[in-house]
């Protein structure tokens, strides 16, 4: 019954830490980052307003999925 038990706890436990492996901008910059180093290229920073923008496109394109371009206005 305890083995039981523990099993059901680390299964739990690695179903909670994957659920939240990746939930800080940092948490994606870092691998991207890690990846570009390797080729030569400059890291990239993560930036708020960008992905305010974004997120803010992908809501207004989750009813039809429409692929276009959008009309940010050269920012």
């Amino acid at each position: 019954m305890a083995t039981s038990c523990l099993l059901v706890a680390a299964v739990l436990a690695a179903v909670a830490m994957s659920a939240t492996a990746q939930n800080s901008a940092q948490d994606y910059v870092d691998p991207h980052n890690a990846a570009r180093s390797d080729v030569g290229v400059g890291a990239v920073t993560w930036d708020d307003t960008v992905a305010a923008y974004a997120e803010s496109y992908a809501e207004q394109r989750r009813g039809d999925c429409a692929l276009q371009h959008s009309d940010s206005g050269g920012k």
